[in-house]
């Protein structure tokens, strides 16, 4: 069934009228500028009128739900969704609404969307956290791809309950002893889905349709840091750390030296792949080069590849 009625018996004047209509009900004057930019307050029309201008997260949170469901749904991957019985639309699942949450508060500009493939499940098998930053950017917070049928080691949980907040508060040493015999990296609860790619190739596409030409990210792990180097990542600050860290894990360094066996985190020989790495550094081994893992920040610029490897000849 048409929308618009066509046969008129002048189809230009026809237009004509009804694109002023619209207009005029609008309030849409293309010469008008309008008023000075306000990134919490972003009109649809100021989109229309300037295509290039960077949306932040806190302006999208001010539409409606529905609009905010269509604006974010394209960062999850719709094969990921598929895959696990998921509607790319809808979000319904095998189990019918609340698959996917979104959390958009329309008071701040942060974002955090999580797919259950059950209602019932204890964590999501995708996780994505977004926040405006101070220089009209958007910073990646975290993105986690799980495998929800693997094996769940309680690295996030003390043995007393309390959260472990990544292992930075306290630790299970238990729980990571046993993860990193499964072959995790630290921070990892779950084997992964081995589909951070394609959830970064969506997060850039997403935010090409904002206008941002980079986003920033703190990478949470030695590990994360050098999986980012692979996705094309550059550093704003880290990058002499990481080249640092190389060069002490080489034979004969402090960090070598470091790895004597003394936890199960530093054992001979982690040097030589990314995961034994990285879980000597979560041991806190930096200290023996009086340094710790913090301050580690990298830039990623939309279809760039920075070209960056602290670690030649890696594996993982």
């Amino acid at each position: 069934m048409p929308i618009i009625k066509t046969d008129q018996p002048d189809s230009t004047e026809f237009w004509h009228n009804l694109f002023s209509r619209i207009q005029e009900q609008l309030n849409y004057d293309p010469q008008d500028k309008g008023p000075e930019f306000d990134p919490s307050t972003l009109s649809a029309l100021r989109l229309l009128r300037d295509p290039d201008l960077p949306v932040p997260l806190r302006a999208i949170n001010q539409f409606s739900e529905g609009a905010k469901k269509r604006l974010y749904r394209p960062l999850l991957p719709p094969e990921l969704l598929v895959r696990f019985g998921i509607d790319p639309i809808t979000w319904r699942g095998p189990d019918g609404d609340g698959h996917v949450r979104l959390v958009a508060p329309k008071e701040k500009g942060q974002l955090k969307i999580e797919a259950f493939h059950r209602l019932d499940a204890r964590d999501p098998f995708a996780y994505i956290e977004l926040v405006d930053n101070n220089f009209n950017g958007i910073n990646v917070v975290l993105v986690v791809m799980n495998d929800p049928e693997s094996p769940r080691f309680d690295t996030d949980v003390s043995p007393e309950g309390e959260r472990t907040l990544f292992g930075t508060v306290n630790r299970n040493l238990e729980a990571e002893a046993a993860a990193m015999a499964a072959g995790l990296a630290p921070a990892q609860v779950r084997r992964g889905l081995r589909a951070t790619n394609i959830a970064l190739l969506h997060l850039e596409s997403f935010l090409a349709m904002l206008g941002h030409e980079s986003f920033a990210a703190e990478p949470l792990t030695y590990a994360t840091a050098l999986l980012f180097e692979s996705r094309g990542f550059s550093y704003m600050t880290g990058r002499r750390l990481m080249e640092e860290i190389d060069r002490e894990f080489r034979p004969g360094g402090r960090l070598h030296a470091a790895l004597d066996g003394s936890t199960p985190f530093r054992q001979p020989g982690q040097e030589k792949n990314i995961r034994g790495r990285a879980w000597a550094i979560h041991d806190g081994v930096l200290r023996a080069i009086d340094r710790s893992w913090n301050d580690v920040r990298m830039v990623k610029r939309l279809g760039h590849n920075a070209g960056i490897n602290t670690f030649p000849d890696a594996v993982y």
